[in-house]
């Protein structure tokens, strides 16, 4: 095989790559052909030194396709589009208006289990300043901690789950965004 054939095989194998980057290669190769030839060899003993053009064809063909972007423009718009649809999602429908109004009612749950936990202090207080005690506030003292500390344990085990489930639509949210589904 001379030169001609051989840089003629490689350029249609290589018709894929760039024009740039095929042009540099074939001009490489080029010049494999004068320094042969100064060198006193023949086209096409420096045909067969090089090896078979389909070959390194594939192999030239598989490093670029190896360097190349994982990301295609195609999928960064689709990624930018994303970002766009799940802000309109949660900042106009979920985050704010939804979201921040569940949180801040388990906000104030905790906040009334709390108050009704410590209810004997305010009794005491009430004691204390008013210097009078009855049966029926030491009583509704007992319940109300009684039923503060039953909230308190239900209430945590919401903010437990809302917890979860915050927790997997942020997951979710990042999925859509890295192009799952």
């Amino acid at each position: 095989m001379n030169k001609a054939q051989f840089l003629s095989i490689l350029r249609k194998m290589l018709s894929s790559l760039p024009l740039k980057e095929r042009n540099e290669l074939l001009e490489d190769y080029e010049h494999h052909y004068a320094f042969g030839q100064n060198a006193g060899k023949t086209e096409e003993e420096i045909s067969e030194e090089l090896g078979n053009p389909h070959e390194i064809a594939a192999e030239v063909l598989a490093e670029y396709n190896r360097n190349q972007p994982l990301i295609s423009s195609n999928s960064r718009s689709r990624s930018i589009m994303a970002c766009i649809g799940l802000f309109m999602l949660n900042f106009v429908l979920c985050v704010v208006p939804l979201g921040l109004a569940i949180w801040a009612v388990w906000v104030c749950l905790v906040a009334g289990s709390a108050l009704l936990i410590l209810s004997p202090l305010v009794a005491l207080f009430d004691f204390v300043y008013n210097s009078y005690f009855s049966s029926s506030k030491l009583f509704a003292t007992i319940a109300m901690t009684g039923l503060g500390i039953m909230l308190a344990m239900g209430v945590f085990s919401l903010g437990a789950r809302l917890k979860k489930v915050t927790v997997s639509y942020i997951n979710w949210n990042m999925s859509i965004i890295r192009g799952g589904r």
